[in-house]
């Protein structure tokens, strides 16, 4: 069976380029365009990956990632953040602090993030 991604972003362009490589990988792909849709596909689909955009409207990465932290249905969710805020030199030291999230810029290679998702997924 093919492992869940979930993949949320409030950008249409991403989430097209997303969910494109990822089946390319063989992985199942599941999108939101906000953070209340997140949540819910979350919970309901417990994907086995999620990666998130932290810049967004309204409820922004952060935010969401906290709320399922919060819940015992997707607190053990690994999380990807996608973020066009910082460097990948900067992005490598935020993932160092925070175990189960790891943290991406969308500056850099999507053959560098496929890497890191099968990574995740593979142990």
């Amino acid at each position: 069976m093919a492992k869940k991604v979930l993949v949320v972003d409030n950008e249409k362009n991403i989430l097209d380029m997303m969910s494109k490589f990822l089946s390319r990988e063989g992985f199942e792909v599941l999108t939101a365009t906000n953070g209340i849709n997140a949540i819910d596909l979350a919970k309901k689909s417990a994907p086995d990956l999620i990666i998130l955009d932290v810049m967004m409207p309204g409820m922004d990465g952060g935010d969401i990632a906290a709320n399922l932290l919060e819940n015992e249905k997707t607190s053990y969710i690994p999380v990807i953040f996608l973020t066009g805020a910082i460097s990948e030199e900067e992005a490598m030291k935020q993932s160092s602090k925070f175990p189960n999230r790891t943290y991406i810029s969308k500056a850099g290679d999507i053959r560098k993030l496929m890497k890191i998702v099968r990574q995740i997924l593979d142990s």
